[in-house]
């Protein structure tokens, strides 16, 4: 379902895709409650994944992250395609789930931001 760069990730538990827009710092509204709209960009992709990994699965996924910029082939369901983006990474946060001694499983959520 996602692909960084060469490194298929494993399926997340929990995907959504948004598309959003992007309006100048001139966007408000007036007095009467009209909106005066300055939008600069339309379509920037915003990828929020949740995966539940063990920790070799951990660290794959978080090796492919790292980097400043990478490529992201991801499913749209907005559109049914499999587009390629730029992005990078956004705040990620690690829970531990399970853990028993020998073996732990850990969930990643991730928001991957198109440039």
């Amino acid at each position: 379902m996602i692909t960084v760069g060469s490194t298929h990730l494993p399926n997340p538990i929990e995907y959504s895709v948004t598309l959003q827009d992007i309006d100048s710092e001139n966007t408000k509204r007036t007095e009467t409650g009209l909106l005066n709209r300055d939008r600069v960009r339309a379509g920037v992709y915003k990828i929020q994944a949740t995966w539940l990994v063990t920790k070799a699965q951990l660290s794959l996924i978080t090796a492919a992250l790292a980097p400043d910029q990478f490529s992201v082939t991801f499913f749209d369901p907005t559109t049914s395609t499999n587009p390629t983006k730029s992005m990078y990474s956004g705040d990620r946060t690690g829970n531990l789930k399970y853990y028993d001694g020998n073996n732990d499983l850990w969930e990643l959520s991730v928001s991957l931001i198109e440039y």
